[in-house]
Formats: structure tokens, sequence, C-alpha cells
């Protein structure tokens, strides 16, 4: 085979690759919590997190900082006063009927007291799973 046929050999016949999905907008999941994401061209992500579980009141909002790559997203927030960070990492699809959804695990750090650390570290750390469906 020529050097022009190697070269030329993929052309036309390969599928494309497909486009990565819009993370742009405000996403809900079934505990009313939401996030208003906005992604850079080089896939950095801010954001703005409203909880609607624990202590924040769902009209308080914390910042939210991640990364996107195709239909990968992974995301941190630090709930600051109520001393817990939590992180996500998930991936974008589209369920039975068409819609876009993230499905997400998610880890949770609270601090516990430097004189509990001993007995209590490893109840400081929770984990779980999120869906989050596009709400705009």
């Amino acid at each position: 085979m020529t050097i022009e046929r190697h070269l030329t050999a993929g052309i036309g016949g390969a599928p494309s690759a497909p486009t990565p999905p819009n993370f742009n907008g405000v996403w809900e999941n079934r505990l009313d919590s939401e996030m208003e994401l906005t992604v850079d061209t080089d896939g950095d992500l801010v954001g703005k997190y409203r909880t609607g579980v624990g202590a924040p009141t769902p009209t308080q909002e914390f910042d939210l900082k991640g990364f996107v790559s195709n239909d990968l997203i992974v995301f941190c927030v630090n709930f600051g006063e109520f001393g817990s960070l939590t992180s996500w990492a998930g991936q974008h699809t589209r369920d039975e009927n068409q819609n876009e959804v993230i499905y997400t695990l998610w880890h949770l750090a609270k601090n516990i007291p430097d004189n509990e650390e001993e007995e209590n570290l490893w109840a400081g750390i929770l984990a779980g799973a999120n869906e989050y469906r596009r709400k705009s």
C-alpha cells in the first residue's frame, strides 16, 4: 500500500464523533436541589448551587466549580459555614423519552472535630447518587 493510500484510507468511511452535550443552563434533581451551569470553550465549568436538603435554605447559593469533557462532568461545591464539601462525577445522557439527564455519584466530606476524629472520622464521609434533569 502506498503512503497516499494510508493517508486517505479513513477519509469518508469513519463515523464522526458525536456532538458533545450542552451543559449550560439550569438543572434540578428530585430533592429540589438546583444548579446553574456555565461551561467555557476549554471545558471549565462554573456555576451556582442551591440545595434542597440540609441546613442551608433553598435560596442560599454556593459557588460551583468543575470540568466537562464530552459527555462527562465533575464539579465541587463548598458549603462554607455549614462545614462540608461535596463533589459529583457523572455522565450526560437521554432517558427513554429523550429528556436530558445527568447521572452522578457524589461524596460529601463534613468536618469531624479533632477530639472526635479517632472514633468518628469515617462518619464524616457520605456517598450517594443523584440524577439531574434540565430545567431550562
